[in-house]
């Protein structure tokens, strides 16, 4: 396969898997977001450059298509490439291929130029904007980021947590992997130790800081794809911080 964008190789390690002896999920897309930011310090726009410009990159959606997990002690290639790059937000897309480079999960995601001093988003410098884009493909065509909606008939799983310094990232607010990390520890483990993890999305809606408490609601669906696990992560007044969809089969 042509080299896209961006890549690089790494081995899974045992710190990483679950009792599968499978990546886990945040360990995957831990793994995705330093590529992302491999790729920008590889273009010349280091965690340092940003941080001295007062400007950042702040996810707000992901979207993961999954054929299957990379295992334990398997090398893995991740290729990241930036579809489409203007304004105030930028495309970028994903392709994870294993030892026999084949293509086993494919990834989009939408990232949106932050000044970190005003804490809103920013124009995307146009130099930036030219290093960035990449003309090639989507990895996902036509993706929408399209969310499912909260159910009414499902009764939700709720409990509570409280934003730690553990969880916080260089931005200062908690790092957007520790969603999907939250919500996994409410995947039931039937689901989770016998089923395949086959999609996940997820969008951020607003950001949480140290001490914020936050308000788990899952509800578990049965479709014919599946069992789908939906959780909303809500504040105090019930307003919506992020939302995670996972399909398992």
């Amino acid at each position: 396969m042509v080299q896209i964008g961006y890549e690089e190789s790494r081995k899974i390690s045992y710190f990483q898997v679950d009792v599968n002896r499978l990546i886990t999920p945040a360990a995957l897309f831990s793994d995705l977001q330093e590529a992302a930011i491999n790729h920008s310090d590889f273009l010349g726009y280091s965690v340092e450059y940003l941080t001295e410009k007062q400007t950042g990159w702040a996810v707000i959606n992901w979207h993961l298509e999954v054929d299957r997990m990379p295992k334990l002690g398997e090398t893995i290639t991740v290729q990241t490439w930036c579809e489409k790059c203007r304004r105030m937000q930028a495309i970028r897309c994903f392709h994870i291929l294993d030892e026999k480079n084949e293509i086993i999960i494919k990834g989009i995601s939408r990232w949106i130029y932050m000044d970190l001093e005003k804490r809103k988003p920013g124009n995307i410098p146009d130099e930036m904007v030219e290093k960035y884009h990449s003309g090639q493909e989507s990895s996902i065509p036509g993706e929408k980021f399209l969310m499912p909606k909260e159910s009414e008939e499902v009764e939700a799983f709720i409990r509570t947590l409280e934003i730690t310094r553990r969880d916080m990232d260089s931005n200062g607010h908690a790092n957007n992997v520790k969603y999907l990390e939250w919500a996994m520890d409410d995947v039931p483990d039937d689901i989770y130790d016998n089923m395949k993890l086959k999609d996940v999305r997820i969008v951020y809606r607003k950001e949480c800081l140290r001490g914020d408490e936050v308000i788990m609601k899952t509800y578990i669906n049965t479709t014919e794809m599946g069992k789908e696990i939906l959780t909303f992560l809500k504040d105090k007044e019930q307003t919506v911080l992020a939302e995670v969809a996972t399909l398992w089969q």
